[in-house]
């Protein structure tokens, strides 16, 4: 009888102990997901100028490890409530056609455009990768390099 009451007693620590194993520091379950916000490592500043005639959108987003202009773009346009466009497939490839229903001009027109902390963009903005405190600002205008 005595051996029964400490095999139950056993059991219900182990159950105990496998419960507690089930959540992280956080006290989240073993197969929930952390949020954006949880993963953030700082914050960017993200500005979209269409010109003189509508006034500039103006957020501050989420910078995680693996942050990308692109990404940074995405994440303003769900908190700014801003619809863009974009082609290509690869994160290379990623080409912004259209913010906010200002669509590109092509040739010779305005395009949309992207600078980090003041610098032209030399890549494609779903490979440039950005940094906290980093301040990007997309711009409708003709291209003119540096």
């Amino acid at each position: 009888m005595k051996l029964k009451v400490t095999a139950s007693k056993l059991l219900v620590f182990v159950v105990l102990l496998a419960i507690s194993g089930c959540s992280d520091s956080n006290g989240k379950g073993a197969g929930q997901e952390n949020s954006p916000a949880d993963l953030a490592i700082g914050t960017v500043e993200v500005e979209i100028v269409f010109g003189a005639d509508r006034e500039a959108i103006q957020s501050k987003v989420d910078c995680l490890n693996d942050s990308t202009v692109f990404s940074v773009l995405q994440a303003a346009s769900d908190q700014g409530g801003f619809a863009f466009e974009s082609t290509g497939v690869l994160k290379g490839d990623k080409f912004i056609t259209s913010i906010g229903g200002v669509k590109n001009l092509a040739g010779d027109g305005k395009n949309w455009i992207y600078r980090v902390n003041g610098d032209l963009g030399d890549k494609g903005s779903g490979v440039f990768a950005v940094k906290p405190q980093d301040r990007i600002v997309w711009s409708f205008g003709k291209y003119e390099p540096e």
